[in-house]
């Protein structure tokens, strides 16, 4: 029963760090804007920097990135989650749920009526903390794809 509470507890706590709107936050407290209201009306990094300009969207793009290395070091590290398995749920798939539920945060955040980002950056964050030889070699990816396309939603893809 309580490796189950911790469940709940490390997917509630993952979901609440993604669900954490950063691009809504800068935009109102340097800006006065919803970044909701401009640009794509996405709260997430690419419309943050089309917003706010280059220097507040990456710091937007890496607080979300951060969301994501934050929800599976919840799971993975802490000691309370340490080793933690349940019959439902291995260690590293729960660094694994954990990730998604702060990406689900970023996408459809509770302190913005369910309305953020599309989640890439908190994505990328739990893919780079989870599987970092992968993350590289996407982020190349990505940087061509963005290169060649000059279009950041198809390298997201």
């Amino acid at each position: 029963m309580m490796e189950y509470l911790h469940l709940a507890a490390v997917l509630l706590l993952a979901y609440l760090a993604g669900s954490v709107p950063t691009s809504i936050v800068v935009g109102r407290l340097f800006f006065r804007k919803d970044i909701r209201d401009y640009g794509s009306g996405n709260a997430g990094g690419t419309n943050a920097v089309r917003v706010f300009g280059w220097k507040a969207g990456i710091a937007v793009i890496l607080v979300d990135i951060g969301k994501g290395v934050f929800a599976v070091l919840l799971a993975a590290r802490l000691p309370l989650f340490s080793g933690m398995e349940t019959p439902a749920l291995p260690a590293d798939a729960l660094a694994l749920a954990a990730g998604v539920a702060a990406v689900c945060g970023h996408i459809w955040t509770v302190f913005a009526s369910f309305r953020g980002g599309k989640g890439v950056a908190t994505a990328a964050g739990m893919i780079a903390a989870l599987y970092p030889a992968g993350f590289a070699a996407a982020l190349l990816v990505f940087v061509a794809v963005v290169a060649a396309t000059g279009i950041v939603s198809v390298g997201s893809i």
